[in-house]
């Protein structure tokens, strides 16, 4: 890298930021500064910078970012979203400046990006808790044959922004497991998100009642780190509104695949309880 500059502010948006760094010499410099609300962050005016000292391995932090491959402009599937705005000038040496934009969306390592600038001396820039990850395990006992002995299903779905991957398992006992794996970045930061805009998520889930019935756990870790742990009987008219158009994104981008996990009401038909 040459040199960056960042702003970050938008009409809605209390807290808004400039940040500089530019590179000589084999030295890092920086500056960033914090506009209040009478405050407009110019683009164009440099900010006095200091040297960092740690500034080599903060470059190497931020070639693991891959900015160079971040496309040029970045809007929300939803305009109502687009509360944010914010400019990146990114320019690596012996290559044209690249001129960055987003309003309301963001590139799929964002929250990795704030938290790299988050490490210069005075930034403190506000970091959006959403989820990082959530992993679903849900377990039920079915009858191997009509009125026979059951035998248990564990199904286990995982979700992870960093990794960027959707994981599912299926197991059956005496009749195997089967694994699928995909890498399907912008897909992951999709559905993620729809689960972010239930207000409230973590408390809208069934309470556990009785033995029977099939049982879900859920694990959903926040971009702070914070774990919640959710134990419920699997009821998909009770779980968050915006379940079946979840569960329908989700098997479009695995090619359909079935599992009673993905079911929209409480009890199957016996041809689907042998699938």
């Amino acid at each position: 890298m040459e040199r960056l500059s960042f702003i970050l502010g938008g009409p809605l948006t209390a807290d808004r930021w400039q940040v500089e760094a530019v590179v000589k010499d084999r030295k890092v410099y920086v500056g960033c500064r914090r506009c209040f609300a009478e405050q407009e962050p110019q683009d164009g005016q440099e900010l006095p910078k200091e040297e960092l000292p740690s500034g080599r391995r903060w470059l190497r932090k931020l070639e693991k970012l891959g900015i160079q491959r971040w496309r040029s402009r970045f809007v929300p599937e939803e305009p109502a979203r687009a509360d944010t705005q914010w400019t990146l000038l990114y320019k690596e040496e012996g290559k044209p400046q690249r001129h960055i934009t987003g309003r309301g969306a963001y590139p799929e390592n964002w929250a990795s990006f704030i938290d790299w600038l988050n490490e210069l001396p005075g930034a403190a820039i506000r970091q959006e808790n959403h989820i990082e990850s959530v992993r679903f395990s849900f377990y039920e006992e079915v009858p191997l044959k009509a009125g026979g002995r059951k035998i248990p299903i564990r199904e286990k779905l995982a979700l992870d922004r960093r990794r960027r991957v959707i994981i599912y398992n299926r197991h059956k006992q005496e009749l195997g497991t089967e694994r699928h794996a995909y890498e399907v970045p912008r897909a992951i930061i999709r559905l993620l998100d729809m689960l972010d805009r239930t207000q409230h998520l973590e408390d809208k889930w069934p309470t556990e009642r009785g033995e029977e019935g099939p049982k879900l756990e859920v694990r959903l870790t926040r971009h702070d780190g914070t774990e919640t742990v959710i134990r419920c009987r699997y009821v998909p008219a009770e779980l968050p509104e915006n379940w079946p158009e979840f569960l329908a994104e989700i098997q479009r981008i695995m090619g359909g695949i079935g599992g009673r996990f993905f079911r929209r009401d409480t009890y199957l038909s016996e041809s689907e309880v042998y699938r």
